[in-house]
């Protein structure tokens, strides 16, 4: 295999200076600790919390197929101090993100919907965070025996 040649360094430089000067990217100092960037982290962290949820749900599927002891035993899994606390970061972690969701959607709404305008952010975040609890509410019915 031949070596390498390695390219100059203004290969990809503009053949003629562009009408506004540009300057060099330069990362801030304290990107690290801003506020914004805090908040992308967390959000961001939110994704490895459903993975492990979604793995423990695909075991309880799995114990399921296998056999009342599986289940069982799954059962006693689910029971320990530990994964009670997983569910409830769990919890919070669904909770941090529909937060941010429908505080995010009544700005990404467009400007008109056909002849009518869009209602005002807090008619419709009020109403998305009524939804919200009202589907918990049933779904809570449905899984406690109290519904069906």
């Amino acid at each position: 295999m031949p070596a390498r040649k390695a390219s100059h360094p203004q290969a990809m430089a503009p053949s003629a200076p562009g009408r506004t000067r540009t300057a060099p990217p330069v990362q801030p100092g304290s990107w690290q600790t801003s506020r914004r960037m805090k908040q992308y982290s967390r959000f961001g962290m939110t994704g490895w919390v459903y993975l492990l949820a979604s793995i423990s749900a695909i075991e309880m599927v799995y114990a399921l197929g296998s056999g009342p002891e599986a289940y069982e035993r799954m059962q006693g899994v689910f029971g320990h101090p530990l994964m009670v606390l997983f569910h409830a970061i769990s919890l919070f972690s669904v909770g941090y993100v529909v937060v941010r969701f429908f505080g995010l959607f009544p700005k990404a709404q467009p400007a008109r919907i056909g002849p009518l305008k869009p209602p005002p952010g807090p008619v419709i975040a009020a109403t998305l965070y009524g939804a919200w609890i009202g589907i918990t509410l049933v779904l809570s019915a449905i899984l406690a025996g109290g519904i069906f």
